[in-house]
């Protein structure tokens, strides 16, 4: 910082006249001492313009173009500046110029600046400052009085130096305050227009606006430098005194045209200004384009300046234009799904059999996507079947040819979704046609199951699809974080000496759960233990009478908890054990059922052998008495981690003792309450629950719980995930397959190596 935020500068308006002021302080002219001659000492004016850069107005000698310097005087702190400089209107002494330098400060490091010395042209001429500081557009009107007829000139450097570098408010500000002090009234601005992407319309009267290019200032709420490009039109009612213009307005940040009071344009003879008028019409981004192409053919200027116009009067509307072409080119969406992270998924066709569109892209505020390096096309032959000899496809369509369908999925494209979206087509000498899209907010997973039920199971194109598109839609989604919506106690208060919970987790397609507790109730060491309840909102609710008058009858405590943001089982279980009372927690997928009494109380002997750092699973049997799953084990085949016994007989664990594993089974384990905290906030997408499972089981293995698996204590799972499964699921299992595979195989991989050394 060069001053404090506290410190106003003064309203000084004139230029300090020469002091003569010594090295020492003393008045009058330079003296000599023990025969050295001594510096002479100017005084110069300060005017802050943001925290490192200050502008200096003195005079002297004629000094152009950047010229070193030093800061306060120190050798240590040299710089440059650039100087515009000027012959004074009414120079006197040794003054003959005056000169305004813009000098950066960043070296003080937030010591002030008393002083600048220059050493350009042979000589050194130090200049203190005064400690009154001035605004900028009192420096501007002091700028009048010694420029004179200079001060377009001078006016035109200091914004040349004040545009260079980062662009700030204050700087704008600054920028205003000098380009109004000498600028002229001319015309007004009658409508305003908005475009979507954030640039501006304007049509009013000027008599001094040239058609081009240029670069003008924005005043107002906020004030803004923007490329003008203007053509003018003949008015009539201005009876010769002026000419009406039309201006396309683009700035690096989107202009507010409700903020905007004046535009100030360079003309031949100085800056000037045409002011909004008070009446003026304001258009929306629908309105807008009709302003513009009414007035297009009135218009006058170079190829590039009507060029540029014209794209704008022929913006988006918010219409659907395709559907009206005259050429043989129609489009439909048939899905636009927006998923958490902003990313847009889109599917529909387009019949184009003469190659007439050049580019699609797909269009949002300051955003597009060139669709067709993108998508991947898919065969659609009802489209074909129901246009061939329809206007305007009056020539017969190619019956071998039906990929007019396509499948695109784009990252982050909406991450607000506060912009229309929109797609453009782009046909040579034709104005563009747009296609709305309004995509509809969906979860991951919905709009993988909707993508996938949209098309043939078995056509060629769904492993382009499955690969380009639904693989890197759920690797980019991130499930918000699972909460507790509710906790409802039912049944009987526990006693104060448990030190277990039994967490069961219910999802949508959790059925018969009333019988599920009831079993459980018959085993004594459950109904002695505190029992969580927990799914989504609607299941707990649609059970809370019926687990009531079962915890009544049996003598159970159980808390119902109803969990918000839900996604699976595992955010069940997880939020589950969250509102769990003790430290011990046991997880229990209501998709299982006990294979037998007294499970629970061998799981918590067995955990107590171990520290808080162990997690412990017992082995899943199907109904046939084969493994479903008894731990794992690291291998250089496949992903690197294999199944151990998969279909094996059960008699098979007989002979076997607890064994480590890379990783537990979390549909049924016993942990640490505390251990769950490893978990975090972050979610991982999947379409099904076993990668689910074993991602946030190696989550807990990389935080450091180790892992076991009991052969002697069994618990019956579902049928085999391989078997009754459709299509669709056997695509969404690839997904989840290769998600996952590119999630951990870098850290499974070192597993392997660190097992193997």
């Amino acid at each position: 910082m060069m001053y404090r935020g506290d410190e106003e500068p003064g309203t000084r308006e004139t230029l300090p006249k020469e002091t003569g002021v010594t090295a020492k302080g003393s008045p009058g002219p330079a003296s000599r001492r023990e025969g050295a001659t001594q510096p002479v000492v100017e005084t110069a004016i300060a005017c802050p313009i943001n925290e490192t850069l200050i502008l200096i107005l003195g005079s002297g000698a004629p000094m152009n173009g950047p010229q070193p310097l030093l800061l306060n005087g120190d050798p240590a702190l040299p710089g440059k500046a650039p100087i515009v400089s000027w012959p004074l209107v009414d120079a006197k002494g040794r003054a003959s110029h005056g000169f305004v330098a813009l000098v950066f400060t960043g070296p003080l490091k937030g010591e002030r600046l008393n002083a600048v010395t220059f050493r350009g042209q042979g000589r050194s001429v130090t200049y203190r400052l005064l400690p009154d500081l001035m605004r900028p557009a009192a420096l501007a009107g002091a700028l009048g009085d010694l420029a004179g007829p200079g001060m377009p000139a001078v006016v035109d450097a200091i914004i040349g130096m004040l545009s260079a570098g980062p662009m700030s408010r204050r700087k704008l500000a600054a920028m205003t305050a000098f380009v109004e002090a000498g600028a002229k009234a001319d015309g007004f601005i009658e409508i305003i227009g908005a475009f979507e992407d954030g640039d501006v319309y304007l049509q009013g009267w000027s008599q001094e606006m040239s058609a081009g290019v240029s670069r003008v200032l924005i005043a107002g709420g906020t004030p803004q430098i923007a490329e003008c490009t203007a053509a003018a039109f003949d008015r009539q009612d201005l009876n010769n005194n002026g000419k009406g213009f039309a201006a396309l307005l683009v700035a690096p940040e989107p202009i507010d045209p409700f903020g905007m009071q004046r535009v100030y344009v360079r003309s031949r003879d100085g800056w000037r200004y045409a002011d909004v008028y008070e009446q003026r019409l304001l258009a929306s981004p629908r309105d807008t384009p009709g302003y513009a192409r009414a007035i297009l053919p009135k218009l006058r200027g170079s190829a590039e300046v009507i060029g540029r116009l014209r794209e704008a009067a022929y913006r988006y509307e918010g219409l659907d234009t395709v559907s009206a072409l005259a050429l043989p080119v129609r489009m439909a969406i048939d899905h636009a799904l927006r998923i958490e992270q902003g990313g847009l998924l889109i599917s529909g066709w387009l019949l184009d059999p003469d190659h007439r569109v050049e580019a699609i892209k797909l269009r949002r505020r300051q955003a597009s996507v060139d669709l067709k390096p993108i998508w991947s096309r898919i065969d659609r032959p009802d489209v074909t079947r129901a246009f061939d000899g329809k206007a305007p496809f009056l020539s017969q369509l190619d019956p071998d040819r039906h990929s007019h369908g396509f499948v695109a999925f784009i990252p982050d494209f909406d991450p607000d979704g506060s912009a229309p979206i929109y797609i453009e087509f782009a046909i040579p000498h034709a104005p563009p046609a747009y296609l709305p899209v309004v995509p509809k907010r969906v979860s991951y997973r919905e709009a993988v199951t909707r993508q996938l039920k949209s098309i043939s199971a078995r056509a060629t194109s769904v492993s382009e699809l499955v690969e380009r598109h639904l693989i890197p839609l759920v690797a980019s989604a991130a499930t918000k974080p699972a909460g507790v919506e509710g906790v409802e106690h039912v049944g009987t208060l526990v006693s104060g000496g448990a030190d277990t919970t039994l967490v069961i987790g219910l999802d949508d397609q959790t059925t018969d759960v009333t019988t599920l507790v009831a079993l459980m109730a018959l085993d004594p060491q459950i109904r002695v233990a505190p029992i969580i309840l927990a799914g989504p909102e609607q299941a707990i609710g649609e059970l809370r009478g019926e687990i009531r008058r079962l915890a009544e009858f049996y003598g159970l405590s159980i808390d119902l908890v109803a969990v918000s943001a839900f996604s699976d089982v595992f955010d069940a279980l997880i939020v589950g054990a969250d509102v769990a009372k003790t430290d011990r927690v046991v997880l229990f997928s209501a998709a299982l059922v006990p294979a037998e009494r007294g499970w629970l109380g061998r799981l918590r002997s067995a955990h107590q052998e171990h520290d808080a750092s162990v997690i412990i699973s017992p082995a899943l049997i199907y109904e046939d008495d084969s493994i479903r799953w008894a731990g794992y084990r690291l291998s250089d085949e496949e992903s690197g981690l294999a199944e151990n016994y998969v279909g094996y007989p059960a008699a098979t664990l007989d002979s076997i003792g607890p064994s480590a594993t890379p990783a537990a089974n979390l549909e049924c384990c016993i942990l640490s309450k505390s251990a769950i905290a490893a978990l975090g906030q972050d979610g991982h997408g999947y379409l099904g629950n076993r990668e689910k499972g074993l991602d946030l089981a190696l989550r807990l293995a990389k935080a450091g719980l180790k892992a076991w698996w009991l052969p002697g204590v069994r618990v019956l799972g579902a049928e085999s995930p391989q078997d009754g499964v459709n299509a669709w699921e056997v695509h969404a299992r690839s997904v989840d397959r290769a998600v996952f595979t590119a999630r951990w195989a870098e850290t499974i991989h070192a597993m392997v190596h660190s097992e193997a050394a």
